[in-house]
């Protein structure tokens, strides 16, 4: 019997968008339910913990959150573990990156919120990242327009995840898939994983499913009461600890969807397993 549901939340539990509500109505009766019946639902996500406290306001009850992929854990009310990457490092791999990589640019993800460091020194360029950022309707997170602001957070901010982005289209999300492998296999006191144009770094051990398995263990969960939901290569080790009743959404990568147990066309799709369950 399914007990907990822990999902991913772009292009999953966010997924078709509903740029009113943050959730279509489907996807947010299916949780809702499942909560009101007993269950229990984590947002697991790389987004940040403020962003993860909106998606529970909408949910209107109480969910446990991972976020940061794995960096910070907010449950039973309060923050139950938080990890940074430490700003040496930080910069170590920004350096190493655009000597390897020539990325289209980095950004960090700290206590303040989303700041950028790009390649591209055009104001037009950063105006345009500015305006994408700010312009996302209830999906925005907190954003640091200038390049000072990444300066200041690489130096003395709390790093919670740090994001190496390669650009757009189809060549790009290769140049990133193929960097995270790099990434992986180069630096032993991190964790990488890819995102469509986009190789994410966490603290070693941060992953979606090291929070998962600690946040079961506290709570007298069995790995097969545990359902996990996801779309993109941060969601893999979900996959992987928790084969049995894992979910891979339909428009999800080949290279994602092969580690997961099942396939979902809509989040709301879940309904029909957890009914049969």
């Amino acid at each position: 019997m399914i007990k907990v549901i822990a999902t991913d939340l772009d292009g999953t539990l966010f997924y078709p968008k509903d740029k009113k509500q943050m959730i279509c109505t489907p996807n947010l009766f299916l949780v809702q339910s499942f909560i009101d019946n007993g269950g229990k639902v984590l947002i697991a996500s790389g987004r940040s913990i403020d962003y993860g406290k909106k998606v529970m306001q909408t949910i209107g009850r109480d969910v446990a959150i991972i976020a940061y992929n794995g960096g910070v854990v907010f449950a039973d009310n309060k923050i139950q573990n938080s990890n940074c990457i430490p700003n040496s490092e930080a910069k170590l791999i920004i350096n190493d990156a655009y000597e390897m990589f020539k990325n289209f640019g980095v950004f960090l993800m700290t206590e303040k919120g989303t700041s950028a460091h790009l390649r591209n020194k055009s104001k037009i360029v950063r105006k345009a990242c500015t305006f994408y950022y700010q312009h996302m309707g209830v999906y925005t997170e907190d954003y640091l327009p200038d390049e000072k602001d990444f300066q200041e957070e690489l130096e003395n901010g709390k790093i919670f995840k740090l994001m190496i982005f390669f650009g757009l289209g189809r060549k790009q999300k290769r140049h990133a898939m193929e960097a995270n492998r790099i990434i992986r296999n180069s630096y032993e006191n991190l964790e990488a994983s890819w995102s469509d144009s986009v190789v994410e770094i966490s603290p070693r051990n941060c992953t979606k499913a090291n929070a998962l398995m600690q946040y079961c263990e506290s709570h007298g969960y069995k790995t097969d009461e545990v359902a996990v939901v996801g779309d993109s290569g941060n969601d893999i080790s979900m996959f992987k600890n928790f084969y049995q009743n894992s979910f891979c959404m339909g428009h999800a990568a080949p290279a994602v969807q092969k580690y997961a147990h099942y396939t979902l066309d809509k989040f709301e799709d879940l309904s029909r397993y957890l009914y049969k369950k």
